[in-house]
């Protein structure tokens, strides 16, 4: 039987939102496809409750939100560290945890265990059943900037006084939420946030508008992410990235995709992510592997990024 859940949002934190695997079905229309920023992590929190993977989650970008549970619930936290509780409790990372109705949960940023900084820019919580929320364009993802779907299709991050439920996106029916505690994402899949990542991407497509020197320097040099981004696009600073001609800085406007490297006339890559604009009009001079895309995703600013075929 499906279990109904309650949590009422006592704090929003910085950037809360509801966040799913996106649409596919909206850029006829120039709707980016959205959805979670780090792919893997959402789907691990989906996957360690019982949820089918296009349930929705909520995404927490930095400081978290203070999350009152009306009801029990079983939850599961993946991808950044930030330390939640339970009425002050220490709540595992990457595992199916019973809550009971009363209990507050909260998280702290930033984060340091064992005198060590963690790294990290999102983190996820499901609960069993997915959060509820309209499905606009076959999806339940926020879209900020244009103020679209999300809680209550209001495209806004969650605050103080939101009232969340949860859905039937489940894949396992329980009696009961404590049921389903104790399940552990296995150490092969937990990932490793960082300050320093390799990613790796394949050219093209517009290998033409840059010579061997340009990719030589895409593949042998450190990049910078830069304070100026978001959900949007990665900006890097570091090596300029030349143009075989200055006139080919610019196209006729291409298809664009999630992890798309795109190369403006100031040579300084940007990274496409989950927001991304459906056309774009700087040539592409490589687009990083689906695979890798979380590890970049959770960079901060002033981590940097090496890339190789």
């Amino acid at each position: 039987m499906s279990i109904t859940t309650q949590i009422s949002v006592l704090d929003g934190g910085l950037q809360t939102t509801l966040q799913d695997l996106g649409r596919s079905g909206g850029r006829r229309y120039g709707i980016p496809p959205g959805g979670a920023l780090d792919r893997a992590a959402h789907l691990a929190a989906n996957k360690l409750v019982f949820n089918q993977p296009e349930a929705a989650t909520l995404e927490i970008t930095l400081r978290g939100p203070r999350l009152l549970f009306e009801t029990a619930a079983l939850i599961a936290i993946t991808g950044a560290d930030y330390g939640p509780t339970l009425n002050n409790r220490a709540v595992p990372m990457n595992m199916s945890v019973f809550v009971r109705a009363g209990q507050i949960l909260e998280f702290a940023w930033p984060v340091q265990i064992g005198g060590k900084q963690q790294w990290g820019r999102v983190c996820y919580l499901a609960i069993q059943g997915g959060f509820s929320g309209p499905c606009w364009l076959q999806s339940r993802s926020t879209y900020l900037k244009a103020r679209l779907s999300g809680y209550k299709g209001a495209g806004r991050p969650i605050g103080a006084g939101d009232v969340l439920e949860n859905g039937e996106d489940f894949a396992k029916a329980l009696r009961h939420p404590a049921e389903g505690a104790g399940r552990a994402l296995p150490e092969s899949e937990k990932p490793n946030y960082s300050g320093n990542v390799q990613v790796r991407l394949i050219k093209g497509p517009y290998q033409e508008n840059f010579n061997d020197e340009t990719y030589q320097t895409l593949l042998s040099q450190r990049f910078t992410l830069m304070e100026q981004s978001d959900r949007m696009g990665f900006r890097l600073s570091g090596p300029v990235l030349a143009h075989r001609r200055p006139e080919l800085s610019d196209i006729a406007s291409c298809a664009a995709v999630f992890g798309a490297i795109q190369v403006p006339s100031n040579g300084q890559p940007i990274v496409l992510m989950a927001d991304h604009q459906v056309t774009g009009g700087y040539p592409i001079i490589a687009t990083v592997l689906s695979a890798d895309l979380p590890l970049l995703a959770q960079l901060l600013p002033g981590g940097t990024v090496s890339f190789t075929l």
